[in-house]
Order: C-alpha cells, then sequence, then structure tokens
C-alpha cells in the first residue's frame, strides 16, 4: 500500500494546512542542515589543509585554522548526529525487541521514546546555561565569542529532537516492523 504523499493531504481543513505546512517547515529545515552539514565539512577539511601545507611547506603555523576547525567540527558532529538520526545510521539493537510479542515492543519502544525524549529535552535546556557562560569567554587565537561553539549545543540536539521523534513515533505506533530508510521527496 502507497504511503500518501504530501500532495494528498487536503489543504481545506486546519489540520490539513497544519501538515502541509509543517512538513514544508521539516522539508526547509532539513535543507538548511544537510547545507550546513556540506559546508562544515568542507571548510573543516580546507582549514586543516591550509593548516598542513602552511606549517610543512612555509614553516608558518596559522593559529586561527585549528580553533575554527574545531569549532566547525563541533557544529558538524551535533547537526550530523541528526542528520544520522534522520537516515537511521545510528548504532542500535532491536533483534529481541522484534521478537518480542507487540505489546511488550510497544512498551519497549515506547519508553526509549519517553527516556530519548527526556534526555534530549534536558540538554537542550541544560546548554542553556552553557551558552550564557560562553558569552563572556573569548577564544584564544580570534578572541571570538565562545557562544558559537556553544551554541551549537542547543540548536544541534534540538534538530537531533526532532529527528528523533519522527524516527521513533512510528515505531511506537506500529510495532513489529523494522526500521527503514526513507527516501525524500
Amino acid at each position: 500500500m502507497a504511503h500518501p504523499s504530501l500532495t494528498d493531504i487536503p489543504i481545506t481543513t486546519p489540520a490539513g494546512l497544519l501538515v502541509r505546512l509543517g512538513c514544508g517547515t521539516l522539508w526547509l529545515l532539513r535543507r538548511v542542515v544537510d547545507i550546513a552539514v556540506l559546508a562544515l565539512l568542507a571548510y573543516m577539511a580546507s582549514a586543516i589543509l591550509a593548516q598542513v601545507i602552511g606549517r610543512y611547506f612555509f614553516n608558518y603555523s596559522i593559529a586561527w585554522t585549528e580553533e575554527t576547525a574545531t569549532f566547525a567540527q563541533v557544529w558538524l558532529t551535533l547537526l550530523g548526529a541528526g542528520v544520522a538520526m534522520r537516515y537511521n545510521q545510528h548504532v542500535g539493537v532491536d533483534f529481541l525487541i522484534l521478537k518480542a510479542p507487540l505489546p511488550v515492543q510497544r512498551l519497549v519502544n515506547g519508553l526509549a521514546f519517553l527516556l530519548g525524549l527526556w534526555f534530549l529535552a534536558v540538554v537542550v535546556v541544560g546548554s542553556m546555561g552553557m551558552l550564557s557562560i560562553g558569552m563572556m569567554v573569548k577564544s584564544p587565537a580570534l578572541r571570538l565569542s565562545m557562544a558559537i561553539p556553544y551554541a551549537a549545543l542547543p540548536v544541534g540536539f534540538s534538530y537531533f529532537l526532532i529527528e528523533f521523534a519522527i524516527a521513533m513515533l512510528p515505531r511506537v505506533l506500529r510495532p513489529g516492523q523494522t526500521a527503514t530508510v526513507r527516501q525524500e521527496d
């Protein structure tokens, strides 16, 4: 049975309009994150290459490249976790859960869902305190506000929370099915 596409949802009702807006917003968010992850990876590789070339060929160390590459790596890791969640690329052992009866699967998946949401929400809220501390601290080489790398925590974990909820809800509502990677429109 084919799943309905976004265009199949009627927008004549408020719920239909909300679903279409939500799906469109999610699509846009995913595109922005994909582009950011790609740009961060390209920048990180370029900065490290510039550092290596400067050090070994010109006997000159470019101090800011290491710092900015580290900032890029922090952002890349935290945004990349959400992207990996979207494509079901995180390690998970569900062999025993899939062998259990459906009510047990629903219970275990429901508990995992609630614990995951709780953990991610605690990290997002807790990282806000780090962000306010980071605003008062400057980075060593460029004297940038440390709020820049610290902001990766609430942003990255918020995105991960969204992708986690989207990935886990079908497992809770329809247990017994193995996780599949959905191709995006």
